[in-house]
């Protein structure tokens, strides 16, 4: 994958990505009200959780009919399985059974480790 997913469209991009933004943020606003662990697991379990949503929103894939040409890999999959009668959503699927995996692994880890020495800094 290139970084020039979004040279040809860098508007469509940045709503995008704007919008993944916010729909994330809003998530754990509503992950944070409604309660839950405050421990250091329960926290790096809730930015983990919003992460992945993120990347779910704003993960590039290419479209099969046209190479050249990349959309958020969830709506690949879905006009690819539900709209085309001859549909490839195989690039699709494993741009999000690896990364979706991937990030909640590797934002849980780095928060739990952050949020941990932080706590224990604090504590002394």
């Amino acid at each position: 994958m290139s970084t020039s997913f979004y040279a040809a469209y860098p508007t469509a991009w940045l709503a995008i990505g704007i919008a993944g933004f916010i729909g994330a943020w809003c998530l754990n606003a509503l992950l944070r009200r409604i309660g839950g662990t405050r421990s250091v697991a329960g926290r790096s379990l809730r930015l983990s959780i919003v992460a992945v949503i993120f990347v779910a929103f704003t993960l590039p894939a290419a479209v099969p009919s046209a190479p050249d040409v990349y959309a958020p890999a969830f709506i690949v999959l879905l006009f690819e399985t539900s709209f085309q009668t001859a549909g490839n959503p195989t690039n699709a699927i494993w741009m999000m059974a690896t990364l979706l995996p991937l990030t909640f692994v590797s934002v849980f880890a780095g928060c739990y480790g952050i949020l941990a020495a932080v706590g224990k800094r604090s504590k002394t």
